[in-house]
């Protein structure tokens, strides 16, 4: 008997009822997350449980991770998206995951988990 895959959403830990929030830019992070959202409510502002963010450089990651670093529930989680190697270009990356790992740690938060996103797309969970 094979081991049934397990959905995207499963593996982000999103569950209804939870509070998402998802960054504004870029634009494709709500196309991908909404849609795996159900019985969810998304806030803009105030505490989550999960936040989604997509920044093109450390340098970003580290302004919005101060940001969202108050706003997450104490058992909440901040997923970041950033593209494989051969397609940082195309999502204008300019940075690596040594680096977002070393400013998020920085931040009081550590690295749990990766995930694939897509052909192009990985993301790595960060938790107090």
């Amino acid at each position: 008997m094979s081991k049934q895959q397990k959905s995207l959403a499963e593996k982000w830990g999103i569950i209804p009822w939870l509070k998402i929030r998802i960054d504004r830019e870029p634009a494709y992070l709500e196309e991908l997350i909404r849609p795996l959202c159900d019985d969810n409510k998304f806030v803009t502002q105030g505490v989550c449980d999960l936040a989604f963010v997509a920044p093109t450089s450390a340098a970003e990651l580290k302004q919005k991770a101060r940001r969202l670093r108050p706003a997450i529930d104490p058992d909440g989680v901040i997923w970041v998206l950033y593209p494989k190697e051969e397609f940082r270009e195309k999502y204008n990356f300019d940075g690596s995951l040594e680096e977002m790992v070393e400013i998020v740690k920085s931040l009081g938060l550590r690295q749990t988990k990766l995930v694939a996103v897509n052909t192009e797309l990985t993301s790595v969970r960060f938790s107090l």
